[in-house]
């Protein structure tokens, strides 16, 4: 009988464990922000595009010094649940981060090259579905990252303006890390920010009516279709009104800005 009064015990511990739900945590950005802050550099030209650029160089010395920022970081995404996040907005951030955070891993793994698309990286010279960081005890790339998570799970199109390639014409890498607290107005920024760049995010040209959008409109088009209308009609609002107005009243043809993959690195800075 008190053999079987322990199990009873243990079968309701068991029960009463597992229903329990998962604590809520959160996660520790500050080695991440040191980095961003030692490592990059805004407003540089590289090809003739302004943006923000790493200093890959300096950065992979990190990757020997045990208890360097970078080394911590890595390890504490390793180890890390992202289901004991808050919320949903804190989730978001998490995984906006994760994403630029293994785009910066994918090259100082393999520095020097010239590009994330680099056959150095991968043959291909496609490195989306390669394995690209660990978190929470599990491996995950890039592509899954942007697509399975960050796309799939959240639906909001202004993730495009968040997530950078360590490339010249994507979005600029934002030198804080994005947080749930602040990611509403961090995402709004970033797409005001990269659809006002001229060189890279949109252009119109009002005598031959045409819009020119960046390439990452053409790379998604799917996604801009399916949950925004239409690359257009998803910028308009992020516009100033002369340029709503303009594409409103008149009937635009799309066309796409050049996309240059060469390496955001500080090296290439004129």
């Amino acid at each position: 009988m008190a053999a079987h009064r322990r199990l009873d015990f243990i079968g309701a511990f068991l029960v009463l464990f597992v229903s329990m739900p998962v604590q809520a945590a959160s996660f520790d950005y500050s080695h991440y922000e040191a980095l961003l802050k030692r490592y990059t550099k805004p407003g540089v030209s590289i090809d003739g595009v302004r943006g923000t650029a790493v200093d890959y160089a300096a950065l992979a010395k990190e990757t020997g010094k045990q208890g360097s920022d970078y080394n911590t970081l890595l390890k504490a995404l390793a180890s890390f649940n992202p289901e004991t996040l808050d919320n949903r907005e804190d989730k978001k951030a998490f995984w906006i981060n994760v994403y630029n955070i293994a785009a910066v891993k994918t090259i100082i793994d393999h520095y020097p090259v010239d590009s994330i698309r680099s056959r150095k990286i991968k043959l291909s010279g496609l490195p989306w579905d390669r394995k690209a960081i660990s978190v929470g005890g599990r491996e995950y790339s890039l592509g899954q990252i942007e697509n399975d998570i960050l796309l799939d799970t959240f639906k909001d199109l202004r993730i495009h303006f968040t997530i950078n390639c360590a490339s010249v014409s994507c979005v600029n890498l934002r030198q804080e890390p994005y947080r749930g607290t602040t990611l509403s107005k961090q995402l709004e920024e970033q797409a005001r920010e990269f659809l006002g760049d001229r060189q890279k995010g949109l252009l119109i040209d009002r005598k031959k009516r045409i819009i020119y959008l960046s390439q990452i409109f053409k790379f998604d088009k799917k996604d801009f279709d399916k949950l925004g209308g239409g690359a257009v009609h998803f910028v308009l609002p992020f516009l100033p009104p002369e340029d709503q107005e303009f594409i409103k009243k008149e009937k635009v043809a799309v066309e796409y800005l050049n996309y240059d993959w060469k390496l955001n690195d500080i090296k290439n800075a004129r």
